[in-house]
């Protein structure tokens, strides 16, 4: 009987894990322009644990999601110093270049932050990003399993627009064993584990979410940003969490 109890209990936790993960999630912007938050870092920068804390504080705050959606970018090019970042990626560093050449920023440098695709010399006292009440239109995204469609409805006329997804990782706890931050165990959230990007001439997108990320993380949440072409100053964000047993 013992056996079979343990069994019931097993199937009743598999069926409600699938109920959560079958049933449409909706993220929803609103017509404000929600605050896109980047930070470029990096595990092997002596000065970039701060940032990071500071940003981790963000995901209790109340404007989380609905006023402001935070990113960790975590760049490749201080990997040389003694320590790989085991969340690099030279496609984050490349993006962080990008924002010098379009002139948001002067050198690139970490910890660095972006609001809006403007550079924004944080000062870790101030506890959220400076909100926008400025009307740009409302991003409206479904998921499905692991499809996701997108539309953004804007009155602004735009010729070609660029749908980002960024899967992000929570809770993260990275012993470091070498390099500027040695025998420091760094705490990071909101790290940037996938990223794709969707061009559409009609604002509208059906994309499809990786099937696993990596590393394992605690807890997930999905970033949704559109931008203009190329440039990297979005026109609007949103984004939300993901069930707990996503990936």
């Amino acid at each position: 009987m013992k056996i079979q109890h343990k069994l019931i209990i097993l199937l009743l936790i598999f069926s409600a894990n699938n109920i959560a993960l079958s049933q449409d999630i909706e993220f929803k912007s609103g017509s404000k322009q929600v605050a896109l938050v980047e930070l470029y870092t990096s595990q092997g920068c002596s000065s970039c644990p701060p940032a990071d804390e500071w940003l981790g504080e963000l995901k209790n705050e109340p404007g989380l999601w609905s006023e402001f959606v935070p990113i960790a970018f975590h760049v490749d090019y201080w990997d040389y110093l003694g320590w790989k970042d085991s969340f690099s990626k030279a496609e984050y560093s490349n993006r962080q270049r990008l924002h010098r050449k379009q002139g948001n920023v002067k050198v690139v440098y970490t910890p660095g932050f972006f609001l809006n695709g403007n550079e924004w010399k944080q000062r870790f006292g101030r506890s959220t990003p400076t909100v926008s009440n400025q009307s740009v239109g409302n991003i409206h995204a479904t998921l499905s399993a692991n499809t996701l469609k997108v539309n953004f409805d804007s009155k602004k006329a735009t010729h070609t627009t660029t749908l980002n997804v960024g899967v992000l990782g929570f809770g993260y706890q990275t012993p470091i064993q070498s390099g500027e931050n040695s025998n420091r165990i760094l705490e990071e959230d909101f790290v940037l584990l996938s990223h794709s990007k969707h061009k559409s001439s009609n604002q509208s997108w059906e994309v499809t979410l990786p099937d696993s990320v990596s590393p394992k993380a605690e807890r997930y949440g999905l970033a949704i940003w559109i931008n203009e072409g190329e440039n990297l100053r979005p026109l609007q964000t949103t984004g939300g969490w993901l069930p707990k047993d996503y990936y």
